[in-house]
């Protein structure tokens, strides 16, 4: 082989590698943008090249990304013609017989917290390098679109033509029309450059008639762009159909009118600047803005039903627009989703606004506005107000003689339901952007004609009197810097039902201060019963803590008892009528864990009756603690001066505590480190010591000493019976289930003794009857005794069984010779004090308690 003949093999071979090289690269390449891109299908059938350009006969795409979205594209017939293929660009023209595209999102939209970036219009280069690669010439003859809309999915059919000077980009023309039946929407557009101004017009029209039409010019300077414009709709006689076919796209379903809305004048103008870093940026725009509308009939727009006049003019100043000229006559039934937020009951269906101008002002920056607003629906509302705009800066708006109504039959909040509900607010006040100050005039009031909380709470008649709140607010940067609200604030109610409260009346008038940070309440709380507290709640809103402080002044309660009128719980058998008493307490309420509660109670001087017990001079001072479910209370002092069940004793005195839960409170644990009382002349007491209430039996020690005999004798109701003598003894209690009992009890009389005299008639006749009495009889008429002792047991029901042991004599019996006495007791105490309390050693209260229980 000749070395020609080997190099050019070489050649050879070195092309097919170097090919099949770049091939299997290019296709490497292919796959990993068809993979980035998710195209999962790509199809060119019918590809064909001449001279004059090339001719496709179908290109099919599938494109579904990992979230799920899913692009079909079908495009069939293409014919692109070209200048020359030596200066491809731009080509002469693009027909597309048929163009279908099914787009369908991803179930669950990717949330992307990336800021988009701000819009900035295209410079000149840029436009005239798009237009290099747009044919200056095309037309896509149908379009298919199938697309997701509120419904599912919806189909639309169009025809798009464009075209363009080339190189230059403009002039540009463009029209898209959409097809509905036999009805037909075009959109056309035009472009063009006069020296350094864009003018742009667009025209809508409706089966070929001009219906909507929009001039614009935009001129370029240093660092923005002047956008002046005209936008103007004369009438509308296709609404008709257009309402239909707008149907399918709104977020609610327009209503049906028995006749369509037709004519209608939209009229608009500006002269704005727009920042030419970011012209979407509207906080930036400069500039003057004027509307005039006029809608005979309701039409849809994106809030719902509008119907109405306005007219409009404004200017703006950094995204600040303020009115210069402003009249309106507007209805609007609200969209469902612009009132969703609301309570069912206060959700309007339709609005009214009323805005006329008012008085003129001697300033000419001021722009003088009467406002009306009415809301129809199940809880009608009215907004009246004078408005006073500065149109100048620093710009500010003022409101005086504002008033807002509101009434509701029914309102139901969460677990709250109201009845009657009427708002009357009276308003004025001033705002900037720098702050807002609204005060609450005379006459600002709630009121309900019923509330009812579960089945717990019922209130009656509410009126919450707002009269002299302020609210003010500071902002910077358009964030909420301040809040605050403080004054006066008065609640009644006709009267409150809760299980706890005997119905009656309540009042609350104080003082409300709040801000971001916390919340104070403070005044006193009165009720029919003349029951007084005063009361300070303070909640910190950001640790979610409240507290609340409750001050019960003194009560003389010769003047009436507050408490047994307030209390559902106060014990129905104890009246208290003399003394006074007086209290504090405070509740924690943490954001978690158990509340936290403390009172304490002084009490000086009471008296009165419980049950069937008579009491007088009482003294106190008692201290509660609780924490979550757990009760403590103590007592340092506890005194009682007389108690009387038919027989008086005390004084009476306790020093000790009590720990238990509030579940089981019967079940919780007695301390004392004194226990004692004075009875007829005595004094009885316990040793400190411990009660666990929750066994099933406890064992106590009691103490007697020096019991004198003759008062005892005096208070127990046997006839000639009388003696002297003082007694001690020791007690053995046992508290049970059943109640308290003496299983072991023993009474001795001090030495030297005493005497007894058993005297009557009746005893008198048993000694004659019964010769074997005569002796106790003689002997008991005068009897000296050196030794008395007794047994003592009592039983839970109340019977009382004494063993007496009398040693001793009668001088005048037998020249005093000794006797010896053995007697067997047995006393029914309850029926004992029954019959006490039945005489006069009682009072009228207690005596006819007594009887209503006999009978």
């Amino acid at each position: 082989m000749t070395k020609r003949r080997q190099l050019l093999l070489g050649m050879l071979s070195g092309v097919l590698l170097l090919t099949l090289s770049l091939g299997a690269y290019g296709y490497y390449q292919w796959q990993q943008f068809k993979q980035v891109q998710g195209i999962v299908a790509l199809d060119l059938d019918g590809l064909r090249l001449s001279w004059k350009g090339l001719q496709l006969d179908r290109i099919k795409l599938s494109r579904q990304s990992s979230a799920g979205e899913r692009l079909d594209l079908a495009v069939d017939d293409v014919r692109l013609k070209l200048n020359a293929w030596w200066r491809p660009l731009p080509a002469d023209s693009l027909y597309i017989e048929h163009v279908q595209l099914q787009w369908q999102p991803a179930p669950e939209p990717h949330a992307d917290v990336t800021p988009d970036a701000p819009l900035t219009l295209p410079a000149r280069e840029q436009l005239e390098r798009w237009a290099a690669w747009i044919p200056s010439n095309g037309h896509i003859a149908s379009i298919d679109l199938a697309l997701p809309c509120l419904k599912g999915t919806c189909t639309e059919q169009a025809e798009f033509h464009w075209r363009h000077a080339g190189a230059q980009a403009l002039p540009l023309e463009a029209s898209l029309h959409l097809l509905r039946n036999k009805h037909r929407l075009t959109l056309e557009a035009n472009a063009a450059e006069e020296q350094a101004t864009l003018h742009f017009d667009l025209q809508l029209r409706l089966d070929e008639q001009l219906r909507l039409s929009s001039q614009h010019r935009l001129t370029r300077a240093a660092q923005a762009t002047d956008w002046e414009g005209t936008l103007a709709m004369s009438e509308l006689p296709e609404a008709p159909w257009l309402l239909d076919w707008l149907g399918e796209w709104l977020p609610y379903e327009p209503p049906a009118f028995a006749e369509l809305p037709q004519q209608m004048r939209i009229g608009a103008g500006w002269n704005m600047l727009l920042d030419e870093q970011n012209p979407s940026n509207w906080r930036a725009l400069r500039g003057e803005f004027r509307l005039s509308a006029d809608l005979p009939a309701p039409w849809p727009i994106g809030l719902g039903q509008l119907q109405g006049r306005l007219d409009l003019t404004a200017t703006g100043n950094d995204g600040l627009w303020i009115p210069t000229e402003m009249a309106a006559d507007l209805h609007l039934q609200p969209a469902a989703p612009l009132v969703a937020d609301l309570p069912e009951p206060l959700r309007p269906t339709a609005l009214h606004l009323r805005v006329t101008p008012g008085e003129a002002s001697e300033s000419s920056d001021e722009l003088p506005l009467q406002l009306q607003l009415a809301a129809q629906g199940n809880s009608p509302a009215t907004l009246a107000a004078r408005l006073a705009l500065d149109t100048a800066a620093p710009y500010s708006m003022r409101f005086t003689e504002t008033r807002l109504k509101l009434e509701s039959p029914a309102l139901q909040l969460s677990d709250m339901a109201l009845k009657g509900l009427n708002a009357d607010l009276r308003l004025s006040g001033e705002a900037s952007q720098q702050a807002a100050r609204v005060r609450l005039e005379a006459g600002s009031r709630f009121t309900l004609a019923g509330l009812t909380r579960g089945a717990d709470l019922a209130a009656s008649t509410l009126q919450l009197d707002l009269a002299g709140l302020a609210v003010e607010a500071d902002l910077a940067d358009q964030q909420l810097q301040r809040l605050q609200a403080s004054g006066p604030m008065a609640i009644k109610l006709a009267q409150l039902r809760q299980p706890a409260l005997r119905p009656q009346g309540w009042r609350w008038n104080g003082q409300l201060d709040t801000d971001l940070q916390r919340l104070s309440l403070q005044g006193p709380l009165t009720n029919d019963s003349g029951l007084a507290l005063a009361l300070k709640l303070a909640h910190d809103w950001p640790r979610a803590i409240t507290r609340l402080n409750a001050n019960l002044p003194e009560i003389f309660l010769r003047a009436g008892n507050p408490l047994a009128s307030t209390l559902a719980d106060w014990p129905p058998l104890l009246e208290l009528n003399t003394g006074r008493l007086q209290a504090q307490g405070q509740l924690d309420l943490p954001a978690s864990g158990p509340l936290v509660a403390s009172a304490t109670l002084d009490a000086r001087g009471l008296g009165g009756i419980f049950d069937r017990t008579e009491l007088s001079g009482l003294d106190t001072s008692l201290a509660l603690t609780l924490q979550g479910e757990r009760l403590r209370l103590q007592v340092p002092e506890l005194t009682l001066k007389q108690a009387n069940p038919g027989i008086a004793f005390g004084p009476l005195s306790f020093r000790g505590e009590y720990a238990g839960s509030l579940e089981r409170l019967e079940q919780g644990r007695l301390d004392w480190q004194s226990a004692e009382v004075r009875v007829l002349g005595g004094r009885l007491w316990l040793d400190p010591g411990v009660a666990d209430l929750a066994a099933r039996q406890q064992r106590l020690s009691a103490h007697l000493r020096g019991l004198q005999l003759p008062l005892l004798l005096e208070a127990y109701p046997t006839e000639g019976l009388a003696g002297t003598g003082v007694i001690d003894g020791e007690l053995q209690l046992q508290r049970s289930e059943a109640g308290l009992s003496i299983e072991k009890g023993s009474l001795q009389a001090r030495e030297p003794g005493g005497v007894l005299r058993f005297r009557s008639a009746k005893m008198q006749a048993l000694g004659q009857s019964n010769p074997a009495m005569r002796l106790v009889v003689e002997a008991l008429d005068n009897f000296h005794y050196h030794l008395l002792t007794s047994d003592v047991h009592y039983s839970t029901e109340g019977k009382l069984d004494l063993g007496l042991k009398l040693s001793g004599r009668n001088p005048a019996l037998e020249g005093g010779r000794p006797v010896n006495l053995t007697i067997n007791l047995q006393e029914d105490i309850p029926a004992l004090l029954t019959s006490l309390q039945l005489s006069d050693r009682v009072s009228e209260t207690i005596r006819r308690r007594v009887q209503e229980r006999l009978e």
